[in-house]
């Protein structure tokens, strides 16, 4: 629909009066402007659930503000949190305050549905950005709140626990994760084959392993160097200690443990012929719940959904069509 002409914003309010959930993520004042904000489709469906998603809070000074993931990456203190520390701040590698801000609020629209199952009551839900982003330092922001100053970056390390992060094997890295006294003693006498790193008093506690750590991950780094990766995996799993490849994103996908879990599927696609979709990570009772379809090209639905929703048929559409409404 192109929301700038009337007659599409009338069939947007025909479509929001009956839909359970209307979400919208237009800068701010666009929608209502539209005649499509929240108190304009609450007239028509009072027990609406109308989600706004904006970059910043919507009652507060930076409200007009586009949002952009990176930016926010940067504001809400992601980027410095993130990387080795004596490099510069590191983005995510994946647009994570826009997915965590998806996620979060599809928890608020699931909680917003399930109440109104039991009140009748309609909700207004704004997501922003920044909030969002802002909840994704977890325990690193409250160390920074509790310590009043910005917590040291580790990397693939882990900032109190060691050996735990990624290491170089002779021939690719994996990931090690020691995470008691017993374990470290097992890792020295049966992986790395160094009884003397065990016994060491500096290193027989996890804070001595800690307060050490520029003594000790030197010599760990050169015992697995001169190993191949294999066989370190190999003696880490007899061990009993976290370990695991690290692997190329294609080589995740396509690996046989993704195929075993059936994580990666293939649909028949209109244009591309195939397209691969990605399955549900959950199961409920046992099972995955199969993919149906691939993504939808572009308006794929919208002959459909007017067809069907609001009665508008083949003809009435071409004519619409022509005038650029849809």
């Amino acid at each position: 629909l192109d929301l700038k002409l009337p007659e599409a914003q009338k069939i947007a309010l025909d479509l929001a009066r009956q839909c359970d959930v209307v979400i919208q993520n237009f800068k701010d004042g666009d929608a209502e402007r539209m005649g499509l904000g929240y108190e304009q489709v609450r007239a028509v469906r009072p027990d609406v659930l109308y989600c706004s998603v904006s970059g910043y809070d919507r009652s507060g000074p930076e409200a007009s503000r586009p949002g952009y993931d990176l930016v926010i990456q940067g504001e809400a203190g992601l980027m410095a949190l993130n990387g080795e520390a004596e490099r510069p701040p590191l983005k995510f590698g994946v647009a994570v305050v826009d997915m965590m801000t998806g996620m979060y609020a599809a928890q608020a629209v699931l909680a917003a549905l399930f109440e109104r199952q039991r009140t009748g009551r309609g909700r207004h839900i704004e997501m922003a950005l920044f909030d969002s982003g802002l909840m994704v330092t977890a325990y690193y922001g409250l160390e920074a709140l509790l310590q009043k100053k910005d917590p040291p970056r580790f990397g693939n390390a882990h900032p109190s626990i060691v050996p735990y992060g990624v290491f170089d094997a002779a021939d690719g890295p994996l990931v090690v994760a020691v995470g008691n006294n017993r374990q470290f003693e097992r890792f020295c006498r049966e992986v790395i084959e160094r009884p003397d790193l065990a016994v060491d008093e500096r290193f027989k506690t996890n804070l001595g392993r800690g307060a050490n750590r520029p003594v000790l991950v030197p010599q760990l780094l050169a015992e697995m160097k001169a190993r191949p990766r294999a066989l370190l995996l190999q003696r880490l799993a007899a061990a009993g200690i976290p370990c695991g490849e690290v692997l190329g994103l294609h080589e995740a996908l396509t690996s046989q443990r993704a195929r075993d879990a059936g994580l990666v599927t293939e649909q028949p696609h209109p244009v591309a012929g195939s397209h691969h979709v990605l399955a549900p990570p959950y199961r409920l009772d046992g099972e995955r719940l199969p993919i149906r379809r691939p993504p939808p090209v572009l308006g794929e639905g919208t002959a459909d959904v007017l067809q069907e929703m609001l009665g508008i048929n083949a003809a009435q559409q071409a004519e619409l069509r022509g005038r650029g409404v849809i």
